[in-house]
């Protein structure tokens, strides 16, 4: 019997929803025995269990005063030693990982890099190349989460290709949500730079009887942007922490999620409509093509085009409801077939048993 510890000190509820949903697949096996190990207070529901480890972590990748909790670090690794683990799997950069992957015994590492290019303006993008840079040289496996990127990552920071896989993200996955047909468009997540909450002024501009559902923290480089949206009276704006309820609500009270972003790895704002039956528009930049089957789980627009980008929102707004229906029934599928924590447990042991 192998054992593997699955590991994300991350305060972000997709990095913890995609963590939760793998280990409560893998503990359905037989083969492996599984455990997980994540912050004291997750924001996502977790089946807790002598097998769960919840630990007052850092929250945050960078560097803050719990960083240095010695005592608590080499308490989690004592207990990481302890176990003897084949595999120990990072869904997310942290701190702690490097001296966790260093003096985890013969156990191998692998770590999961989300951006491999860090976002230019993002307030991180020192802090997630300077991670980066570090977990390539102690994990023994590099993750990506698409295929776009793999010879950047290889290029960039000096990797062999053969340390490096590719791994299709995972959700857990709810029962298919019908229709309500509000008309609306949701824009969500973090209103950061590389997210085009520029495009999205534009756009809303443009679709003045479109009303825009437009929810997520507002990055401090975005403040004046997000004030003119405010203005706009087909939008509706909600900068508070939402919670997963009310995320699941707002997915579910559009017609259409918006994805107009200036650069991209992946988005997992795609993964979370299709959750919800919900098809995207979408610019085509970094690895979004691979995301969107076009013209049947969504439209894929040239990217930057923000005059194409409402107009096929318009086009998109009168489609009859059989085909809205049907749009919305293939987006649900397409997604439990690629996205589904349930059918992503057998690529997952692939990974971990591949030689």
């Amino acid at each position: 019997m192998k054992k593997v510890l699955l590991v994300t000190f991350s305060d972000n509820a997709d990095h913890q929803d995609t963590l939760f949903g793998m280990y409560e697949e893998m503990r359905k096996r037989s083969d492996w025995y599984t455990y997980l190990l994540c912050i004291k207070t997750p924001k996502v529901e977790l089946q807790q269990s002598d097998h769960t480890w919840l630990v007052d972590c850092p929250e945050r990748p960078g560097v803050t005063k719990k960083t240095f909790n010695l005592p608590l670090l080499l308490s989690i690794i004592h207990r990481v030693r302890k176990e003897h683990f084949d595999a120990i799997y990072f869904e997310s950069l942290h701190t702690w990982n490097l001296p966790i992957m260093m003096m985890a015994g013969k156990a191998k590492a692998y770590q999961v890099i989300h951006e491999v290019i860090p976002h230019e303006g993002d307030s991180q993008v020192k802090m997630v190349d300077l991670m980066n840079k570090a977990v390539v040289k102690f994990a023994d496996t590099i993750v990506l989460r698409n295929k776009t990127y793999i010879q950047d990552m290889i290029d960039r920071y000096g990797i062999s290709a053969g340390r490096v896989k590719y791994l299709e993200l995972w959700r857990r996955y709810p029962a298919y949500t019908s229709p309500v047909h509000s008309g609306r468009a949701l824009f969500f997540g973090r209103i950061n730079p590389y997210k085009g909450a520029d495009n999205l002024l534009e756009i809303v501009r443009l679709c003045p009887d479109i009303q825009f559902d437009v929810i997520g923290r507002v990055d401090p480089q975005m403040q004046k942007v997000v004030e003119q949206l405010a203005k706009e009276k087909n939008v509706k704006l909600n900068n508070d922490y939402v919670t997963d309820e009310e995320m699941r609500e707002a997915f579910i009270n559009c017609d259409w999620a918006i994805v107009p972003y200036n650069s991209a790895s992946q988005s997992g704002i795609i993964i979370d409509a299709y959750k919800y039956s919900r098809p995207v528009i979408a610019f085509a930049v970094g690895a979004i093509p691979e995301q969107v089957d076009a013209d049947k789980s969504g439209y894929l627009v040239t990217a930057g085009d923000n005059e194409k980008f409402a107009d096929k929102l318009k086009e998109a707004a009168k489609l009859s409801l059989d085909e809205y229906d049907a749009m919305s029934r293939y987006a649900y599928q397409y997604g439990c077939k690629k996205y589904a924590a349930s059918g992503a447990v057998e690529r997952f042991i692939d990974l971990l048993e591949e030689k």
